[in-house]
This record gives C-alpha cells, structure tokens and sequence, in this order.
C-alpha cells in the first residue's frame, strides 16, 4: 500500500472507544504472533501516566540518540500527521516504511480473519501499534520508548517486555474506561509493572495511587523508584517550559540511569545533551510572536493545574485563552483551574464529532471568567482574540488550550 491507502485503512479499522467494544490483549497478541513478533527485536523502554508521558518519552528517547543508540519513539494521539506518532532516529516515518508496515499488517490481521482466529479486524490503536513495532523491527531500532495509549494493563503497547518501565503523574482522567477514583486509576496505570520488566520509575505520586503503584511492583517483582525532591532539583535542565517538566526531566533521568545499569549505556554527558535539545510540540509551545501565542493541551484537571501553575509563574499581564473541549472532559474542574487566571476567554470547537459545543461550554463553564466570547472554529477565535490582545496592556499573550485536536489545528494554521 501507499503511505495514502494505509492511512485509510488504519482510520478506517475505527476507534476502540465505541460501543460494544472490550479491552484486551488477545487481538493485539495474535496479530503480532502472525508478524513473527516484531516486538521482540528491540529492547524498550515502556512510559504510562495521566500527564507527562508524552514528554517523558521524547527526553528519554533524545537522550538515547545522544549516546549514539538508533531510537525508536512511539507516542499519541499526533497533533497534525499519523507519522508523527512513529519515529524512527528522531524523524518521522517516511512513505515508504509506513506503506511497507502497514501492509504487512492487513495482511497478517486479514489472514487470520479468514483462518477464524480473529473474528473481527484489530481497531485503530491495535494496529497503528503494530505497525509501529513493525517499521521498528525494520529500521533496525535498537532501542524504542514506547507511550501507552490509555490506561496501562490493557492498553495495546503492554505486550511489551521493557527493560525499563516509567509511570509519570497519576490524576484523574478518562474515569468512563479506568475507573472513577485515583486508585483504581493507578491500577490501571500499574498493569505495565509485570514480571520480567528490569525496572520501574515513578514520578512523585498521591499517597493513594503511591500504595498501589507499590503493591503492584512488589507483586510481580519489579524493583520501583520513585523520583523526590532532590532528583527534581538536580535534573539536568530542559527546553520545555514549566515546572512540571522539572518532574519530568528527572523521571527521563532516572530511566536513563536504570538503563545504563541494563546494557543500554547512556552517559551522563548525553542525558544532559538529550533534555538540553528536546522537542514536543503543543506543551507551552510558542508558534508565534506579536502578539506571543503559545500553546498547551491542558485537557484534563491535572494539566490545566500544571498551566495554571506556569500562568502563575510567568507573572506579567493575565493572558487570552483560546478553549476547546471534548465532551468527555472533566471540563469545569479545568475551566474554574484555567479562566480565572486569563484576561478573557474565546470558546471554539475542535473540528471534531465528539467536540464541545463553545454554546455549552458558555453556559456550563462562562462564569468562571471574566470575558467570555465564542467562536465557530480556530480561525475566528483566533481573529477575536488577537483583537482583545491588542487592546490590552502590552505583552498580554494568547493561549491556545484544552484539547490536543485544537491545539493541532492551531499549529497546523501556523505553518
């Protein structure tokens, strides 16, 4: 296939998160199984968490290629491109390695629904996986730092066998498919601690997710580090703005070292090299200048606090806010986090089904903020809100935030 057909057929496998449709690894296992067990050829690093994988594996993975290993990083959703999700020595897969992955995974999922070992096709997330760890295996990726989609136990990435596992910040997110309190949450999340995983970090947690992270480790036998004070202090410096990415960076350290100690040694020369030039877009990103806007996707209740907490930091006139959101976001424990700290407020929609209304979002949520306006799409947010920072002190800026897909269409109007 081309790289154009193979993405019509990942996004036309359709979602997980439907109607009818159960979690497990059984799809995910046998189709690997018919793939010779691409998985198998690399050594991984496994990351889960609420806030901060994403950023966690681009650290570990810039640090990784620093010390001269050939990375692989997988991580979601993507922002603008399906390619982004897959890279291979920091770049982005290229037509011809996603055409050839994707091919040989129709081919293995459609043969075993005609054997009847499948009785229906992998969904989206199972397969786009799979083609990840197949153009791994192809590329020769010695190393590859994995981001579990959601959840942990039962999530597609967990047929891994990771040299290193890390589990970042835990809050509450997703509650309709891992549970409705923080504990049942971190046993989710704590499902990637399985026997045979070398090691396990964890960012400093709640008592309540920290009892359970604990007990699982213990459990299956995985020696687990939680990350203090100290660490987060003494983390080497990063590019990424926010004291979170603090906590971050010294997760990312604390792998790194867990790694040295695993056959993957990685100086601490490049650790430091590695956090000094890490990318990730849409986290405190700023894409454009005069007025400055910059963007972040605080979609849940723990990120929007982490962005509250920057806003705070920053100091200076009060922002505009650019917001949308899913409708199965906790959206006003994130509103009465966010809008109080913004000059005003522009609601929009994300182009997509399972957007917000900015009308419902007005009414549920418009009080917390001391303007509220709203907007058809990005574009007309963006022109009203330029508009409010222009008539405002100098050096009030725009934030675009709440959901990763407005943040991705924000970016994507940028270039």
């Amino acid at each position: 296939m081309t790289a154009a057909e193979s993405l019509a057929y990942i996004y036309g496998l359709g979602t997980e998160l439907r109607p009818g449709r159960k979690f497990d690894l059984r799809t995910i296992r046998a189709l690997l199984a018919a793939l010779g067990h691409p998985e198998r050829k690399f050594a991984s690093v496994h990351v889960a968490g609420t806030n901060g994988k994403g950023s966690v594996c681009a650290m570990i993975e810039s640090a990784a290629r620093a010390a001269g290993w050939r990375t692989g990083l997988y991580t979601s959703p993507h922002l603008q491109r399906f390619q982004e999700r897959i890279r291979i020595a920091g770049d982005e897969i290229d037509d011809a390695a996603l055409g050839a992955a994707a091919t040989r995974v129709r081919d293995a999922a459609e043969g075993l629904e005609l054997e009847g070992s499948l009785a229906r096709p992998p969904a989206f997330f199972e397969a786009a996986t799979a083609v990840g760890f197949c153009a791994f295996a192809a590329a020769e990726v010695e190393l590859a730092v994995v981001e579990v989609g959601l959840g942990g136990r039962l999530d597609a990435t967990n047929v891994l066998e990771p040299k290193v596992a890390a589990i970042t910040a835990l809050g509450m997110d997703h509650e309709a498919y891992l549970g409705s309190s923080l504990g049942e949450i971190a046993g989710e999340k704590a499902g990637i601690l399985k026997p045979g995983v070398g090691a396990a970090i964890s960012a400093p947690q709640l008592a309540e997710a920290a009892a359970v992270l604990r007990a699982a480790a213990e459990a299956a036998g995985v020696p687990l580090e939680f990350v203090d004070r100290h660490a987060i202090e003494a983390a080497p410096p990063t590019r990424l703005l926010g004291q979170h990415q603090r906590e971050n960076a010294a997760v990312a350290t604390a792998v790194c070292r867990s790694l040295a100690a695993r056959e993957f040694a990685i100086p601490e020369a490049a650790i430091e090299t590695g956090l000094a030039h890490v990318r990730w877009p849409g986290r405190l990103e700023r894409i454009s200048s005069a007025p400055d806007v910059f963007l972040d996707g605080a979609h849940n209740p723990l990120a929007a606090r982490a962005l509250a907490a920057y806003l705070d930091q920053r100091g200076g006139e009060p922002p505009v806010l650019i917001f949308g959101a899913m409708r199965d976001k906790a959206v006003e424990e994130i509103c009465e986090e966010l809008f109080p700290r913004a000059r005003a407020v522009v609601l929009t929609a994300p182009r997509q089904a399972r957007a917000l209304a900015p009308e419902a979002l007005a009414a549920a949520c418009g009080n917390f903020a001391r303007r509220c306006e709203i907007a058809a799409d990005y574009e007309g947010a963006l022109a009203r809100a330029r508009t409010i920072a222009a008539e405002a002190p100098a050096g009030t800026a725009i934030c675009v935030t709440g959901s990763l897909y407005l943040v991705g269409e924000a970016r994507e109007a940028s270039v």
